[in-house]
């Protein structure tokens, strides 16, 4: 990480960062990761493939038209040769054109509808790459908001200390506190610049984070105002998410489709020993001419066939019922794997709303605590001015502040991110939509 990343960060929280042009904001990383992340790149070209299994399936259904045509040249020569033959030399050219139709072929009807099934599941599949690339976006954003939180209490508690050293070395130099005290708060201080260090490693980690998904190099972002507010989900029903996740989650979507696809393979392998019949349709024209000894020769033909044929395989080595054997045992599979995805979506969606719950409560927990550490440092160097508490009552106490302070940021980030993955699991992470906190997470958020 350059310096100028350091330096950016390291403005007074007072300033707003939204005012600073090189300022990213959630929606700036959405649409850059949009165009570049490697991950959503492979995943829209999975899509583009597998949509086309729909079309492929559907191709033995409808009518199939082909053109040939072929040049010959030949030469016979009889030895030894003979009156009525002798050397033959021709050469002929043949065009011909063919018309065939499925009229009833069960197995290819049944993979059509699980080629179908299977297209509309890669759909999905995407849809659901797409919320996962939002969830992956904004937890790189907010760790790197999170970690740049935790250098500015980390910094500012080692000045705090830093300054409380110098004050109790002022004073045991003119005899007023003994030197354990001194002791006591230079060991303080250097764990706290210790801390400051590894805090501002984590913030270079974290904007590395942000550039896997963008590819480029970024040196501020946007973060949350003071007045942010944590509020309970809408609705507040744990039943309504669980039916929102029923009926929207999109790995559920997946997985249905999936067990639909597999059931139709079934079918279609079940299929197997019922007849095909296949009408075809062929015209063709041959031109042909040479020499047969010393006599030309030169013949046309054309002509046109229809032809209705029916085919039912008898023994094919077991095959064909093995195949139907493998592909009911594969809907079985596919059919369990589906409830299997479906409990998991409720125990998921149930959780997480009792966990946004517990986020929201958090928050202002953490939000109060703050002024309760703040009014207990006080209370605290008082005492310590009348000497009835000590140095090291007088470091914990400052301590606690940054950490309460701390533990407000991460409880505002862990809101934010439960409440999307809630959103998430709940299929009301739509892409394309949810592209600035406010969208993402459903509350009236400001940058700073």
């Amino acid at each position: 990480m350059r310096l100028v990343k350091q330096g950016l960060f390291a403005i007074s929280t007072a300033l707003l960062v939204a005012q600073i042009s090189t300022a990213d904001t959630l929606n700036d990383i959405y649409e850059s990761a949009l165009l570049n992340d490697p991950v959503l790149r492979a995943a829209r070209a999975s899509f583009n493939a597998e949509r086309e299994t729909k079309n492929i399936a559907r191709g033995a259904l409808l009518p199939q038209l082909a053109i040939s045509g072929d040049y010959t040249e030949s030469e016979i020569n009889d030895n030894p040769p003979s009156v009525i033959t002798g050397l033959i030399d021709t050469n002929t050219t043949t065009y011909g054109v063919s018309l065939s139709q499925a009229f009833f072929d069960m197995p290819s009807w049944y993979s059509f509808k699980s080629g179908k099934a299977l297209s509309d599941s890669a759909q999905a599949q995407f849809a659901a790459d797409q919320q996962s690339l939002i969830i992956r976006v904004s937890e790189a954003y907010f760790n790197v908001l999170r970690a740049y939180d935790n250098l500015q209490t980390r910094s500012a508690e080692q000045r705090a200390i830093q300054r409380q050293l110098e004050q109790t070395r002022e004073r045991f130099e003119v005899g007023l506190l003994p030197v354990t005290d001194v002791h006591e708060a230079q060991a303080v201080f250097d764990d706290a610049a210790v801390n400051s260090l590894e805090a501002r490693g984590a913030l270079n980690i974290a904007f590395e984070g942000l550039q896997v998904l963008t590819g480029q190099d970024h040196e501020a972002l946007a973060g949350l105002t003071d007045t942010f507010m944590a509020t309970n989900p809408e609705p507040l029903s744990n039943q309504e998410w669980v039916d929102f996740a029923i009926g929207n989650n999109f790995q559920l979507k997946v997985a249905e489709l999936g067990k639909d696809a597999a059931y139709n393979s079934a079918k279609a392998a079940a299929s197997a020993r019922l007849p095909k019949i296949t009408g075809r349709a062929s015209y063709y024209e041959s031109d042909m001419d040479g020499t047969r000894y010393t006599n030309p020769i030169e013949t046309q033909q054309d002509g046109h066939s229809f032809v209705v044929s029916v085919t039912m395989p008898i023994w094919m080595g077991g095959s064909v019922d093995a195949k139907r054997r493998q592909a009911k045992q594969l809907s079985i599979a596919s059919k369990e794997g589906y409830a299997a995805t479906k409990r998991n979506i409720i125990q998921a969606s149930r959780s997480l709303h009792q966990l946004v719950l517990t986020n929201t409560a958090r928050v202002k927990a953490r939000k109060q605590s703050i002024t309760s550490a703040d009014s207990a440092l006080q209370a605290t160097q008082a005492g310590y001015e009348v000497g009835t508490r000590n140095i090291v009552d007088v470091l914990v106490a400052q301590r606690s502040v940054y950490q309460a302070r701390r533990n407000y940021a991460n409880a505002r980030y862990d809101y934010i991110l439960s409440m999307m993955r809630l959103k998430e699991v709940a299929g009301q992470l739509a892409p394309g939509r949810y592209l600035s906190v406010k969208w993402l997470v459903g509350f009236a958020a400001d940058y700073r």
